[in-house]
């Protein structure tokens, strides 16, 4: 009888690292319409009521039946808050007339600030691998316009600050 090779499982770690992403971007998506800000532990706090063992409510909000790294969710937070406005001003300092920050969905700038926290400020992760993870979370969101706008757009900020 033939076997089958065994398929490689997936690394939980590393989706937990994603889903983690995820959520973050709808943090601070969420963050963006209501005028009372909750610190990142609170924001996470009320993710984890709400995530933990509800895996349609996982799958809703980050797209798998997982529940992040919610460590890394707060890391995230924290750091884009504590940062925000050096995050903004590297944005805008790559940004074309056409494309103003104020003008972008507020998903789309969410990503971009997750996204270049990790590049400059956070924990030492190769530029390519988060590029890579960051365009292909914008794909969950966005059309082909919006994913190669955020690979240029990180791409040119690695150039300019690394």
């Amino acid at each position: 009888m033939d076997e089958q090779p065994a398929k490689p499982r997936p690394n939980t770690s590393l989706q937990r690292r994603t889903a983690a992403r995820i959520a973050a971007i709808q943090c601070i998506y969420t963050r963006s319409f209501h005028d009372i800000k909750l610190v990142p532990a609170k924001q996470v706090e009320i993710l984890k009521e709400r995530l933990q063992n509800n895996k349609q409510e996982q799958e809703l909000v980050v797209g798998m039946r997982l529940e992040p790294n919610y460590k890394f969710v707060e890391n995230l937070l924290d750091g884009v808050e504590s940062e925000i406005d050096e995050i903004n001003h590297r944005i805008d300092s790559v940004l074309s007339v056409q494309w103003k920050r104020e003008r972008m969905s507020p998903v789309l700038v969410a990503i971009l600030q997750c996204a270049v926290y990790e590049l400059f400020f956070g924990i030492l992760t190769k530029p390519k691998i988060i590029i890579d993870e960051y365009v292909k979370i914008t794909r969950g969101f966005f059309s082909d316009a919006e994913v190669d706008f955020v690979y240029g757009l990180l791409s040119s900020l690695v150039q300019r600050y690394e």
